[in-house]
């Protein structure tokens, strides 16, 4: 039997949460090697702090002070390695035999320096083993990634699983007898989070692509056709997890209430006549555009526990050349409408984006005040550069880090493109306004 290690690896960060993150993609991929009679062992170095675990989910990870990678050494922040340490990491390895195959995951571009480290350690202590990498990670910045992870064996791009099934056959001279596209939901066995020794949560996956051009995002780079999961089978998996006792369910969808009366509420409707009750969540924001009177009251029956709206900003001219999801008499409606189906002041939130090029703080202040005034809370969404979408590509030259030529710089705790017109002491003006504002409701 062959056997496979799949991995999660730590990261190095000046700060991060898991906010119902899970290595998702990688246990899909482990749950399809199992199909194929591979044995599967799962390291997840991104550990949370359990004892302060909110009711949510939501938990902080491990973390520990790190010395700052050379690129960022004048950063007048602390650089923190988040999960268990690399000792720790070795440590694992003495509980398990040694892996034929590696799996590893790579997330944010710029947590690659973590994903190094793992990398060339798992390649000191097994040389013999073949390691491949995967994520979003190599998937946006293929070349530096084919530059700098030197000791993976193959490195492949989201949509390039045909090309990991055939370097599995050739390598280990096997035929694989289930080789399902990533795509292909009704096939696909149900990601195995069965690895954990306790789940919190689990996220369903039921759709990829989005509807939308947002020119900050790069999801219809990732995955350019809209994909829809099969309600049925998303009903199925959330009975399969509740008969294992898991009563929490995170939504990763950036368009669950597109053409909501073909999908999202027959799958809301489906949910609501379980014999059990579940907590939902959408960290995703759902378009406030398509929220009536309807959709509000089934997303309460089904068992929300907060909603998490998109408005990016309050100021319509700005909105619509960012994307144009929503229109403000729209989401004043959604909101009106979420109240009215029973959720409270304090569990309805909204998106603000702040960071963006050329982007004056003024107006993430007036999207503030804004959402403050219809008595919800904000969210400020620190921008990120990401490769392939059209406002990395029109104005990375204007950064104050070369965020084109190093991925570490597009992390938006650097807040990459300050300028005179929205400093760092004013996104930290902005940041505790938000939360003064916030305390207020309930």
């Amino acid at each position: 039997m062959i056997r496979a290690l799949l991995v999660n690896p730590y990261i190095y960060d000046f700060a991060a949460y898991n906010f119902w993150s899970a290595p998702i993609g990688l246990l899909y991929i482990g749950s399809v090697l199992r199909k194929n009679g591979f044995d599967v062992n799962l390291i997840d170095c991104l550990e949370v702090v359990d004892e302060k675990r909110k009711p949510d989910g939501r938990a902080p990870f491990i973390k520990k002070r790190a010395e700052k990678p050379y690129q960022v050494k004048n950063v007048k922040k602390h650089f923190k390695r988040y999960g268990i340490s690399h000792e720790e990491f070795i440590k694992r390895f003495y509980n398990i035999e040694k892996p034929d195959i590696v799996l590893i995951t790579s997330i944010m571009t710029y947590w690659y320096i973590g994903t190094q480290e793992v990398l060339d350690i798992i390649r000191d202590i097994f040389p013999t083993s073949k390691i491949f990498l995967g994520g979003i990670y190599p998937s946006l910045c293929y070349e530096h990634a084919n530059t700098v992870m030197k000791n993976a064996d193959l490195i492949v791009k989201n949509t390039e699983l045909v090309k990991f099934y055939s370097f599995l056959e050739n390598a280990f001279n096997i035929k694989l007898s289930f080789k399902p596209s990533m795509y292909d939901f009704e096939a696909l066995p149900f990601p195995c989070f069965d690895l954990y020794d306790k789940i919190d949560f689990v996220p369903l996956i039921t759709s990829y692509g989005c509807v939308y051009k947002c020119k900050f995002c790069a999801t219809q780079y990732m995955h350019p056709d809209i994909i829809r999961r099969g309600v049925d089978n998303v009903i199925q998996e959330i009975c399969h997890w509740q008969e294992r006792s898991i009563d929490k369910f995170v939504i990763y969808d950036d368009n669950f209430l597109y053409k909501k009366n073909e999908y999202a509420k027959p799958i809301l409707e489906k949910i609501s006549k379980l014999p059990f009750k579940i907590n939902l969540y959408n960290p995703n924001a759902l378009n406030a555009s398509f929220i009536d009177v309807d959709t509000a009251h089934l997303l309460y029956s089904s068992g929300f526990k907060e909603i998490r709206l998109g408005l990016e900003t309050v100021d319509p001219l700005f909105q619509k050349s960012l994307c144009g999801k929503t229109k403000i008499e729209d989401f004043e409606n959604a909101v009106n409408f979420l109240l009215d189906a029973g959720f409270s002041n304090g569990s309805i939130s909204a998106y603000v984006i702040a960071g963006l090029p050329f982007q004056r703080w003024e107006d993430v202040k007036h999207s503030i005040d804004y959402l403050a005034g219809l008595g919800i809370k904000s969210s400020i969404a620190e921008y990120t550069p990401i490769p392939h979408t059209p406002l990395f590509d029109e104005f990375y030259s204007y950064a104050r880090y070369p965020i084109e030529k190093d991925p570490i710089f597009q992390n938006n705790a650097l807040f990459p493109f300050s300028w005179d017109g929205f400093t760092d002491n004013n996104l930290a003006f902005l940041k505790q306004y938000s939360r003064e504002k916030n305390a207020m409701l309930k």
